[in-house]
C-alpha cells in the first residue's frame, strides 16, 4: 500500500461542486482510501492568467494501485466529469494531480512523479502546508513548508473554506 498524495483545482463551472464531486467519488472507490484534505483555497490562475480564479485543494489518500494505475483512474474521472482537452494551463472543469506517490520518482511519458511544478506554485504548497507540512519532497530534500516558506510565486492564495467530507 502506498501514500498518493493529489492536487484538485477548478475554474470552470460551478468549482466547489466539481471539487467536493471528485473528492467525493475517488473517496468511495475501492482502489483509494482518503486520509486527509486540506481546507479550500481561491487562486489566482497560474501559467496563463486570461481566465477565472481556481478552487484548489489536496488530499492525502491510501492506495495498492500502482502510479500508471492511478493516472488512468483519476484521467477517467476527469473525462467524466466533463473535462475536455485543451492547452497547457486552460480553463478546466476539475484537474487532478498526482502530486507525491511515497517517495517515489516517475519520469515516464506523461506521468512525473513528484510533479514537476510543484514547488513553483503556491496552490499547490499552502494547502500541503496544511495537511503534510513535513513532508520531504523525495527530489529537492526539502519539506514542504521550506519550499512555501521559499517559493517565488506570487500569485494569491486565499484560504475560501474548510472541507465538508
Amino acid at each position: 500500500m502506498e501514500t498518493a498524495v493529489l492536487g484538485f483545482g477548478s475554474n470552470k463551472s460551478n468549482r466547489l461542486l466539481q471539487l467536493k464531486k471528485a473528492l467525493k467519488t475517488l473517496s468511495l472507490s475501492k482502489q483509494l482510501n482518503l486520509l486527509a484534505v486540506s481546507g479550500i483555497y481561491e487562486t489566482e490562475p497560474w501559467g496563463y492568467k486570461d481566465q477565472n480564479c481556481f478552487l484548489n485543494c489536496t488530499a492525502v489518500f491510501l492506495t495498492y494501485l500502482k502510479p500508471a494505475e492511478l493516472l488512468k483512474l483519476l484521467k477517467d474521472y476527469e473525462r467524466t466529469a466533463g473535462r475536455k482537452e485543451s492547452r497547457k494551463w486552460q480553463a478546466r472543469e476539475i484537474d487532478i494531480d498526482i502530486l507525491f506517490f511515497g517517495s517515489k520518482s516517475v519520469n515516464s511519458g506523461s506521468l512525473k512523479i513528484p510533479h514537476p511544478y510543484l514547488a513553483e506554485r503556491n496552490f499547490v504548497l499552502k494547502p500541503l502546508v496544511e495537511i503534510i507540512p513535513g513532508f520531504i519532497h523525495p527530489v529537492l530534500k526539502k519539506n514542504i513548508l521550506s519550499l512555501y516558506n521559499s517559493s517565488k510565486d506570487k500569485c494569491k492564495v486565499n484560504r475560501v473554506s474548510s472541507f465538508d467530507k
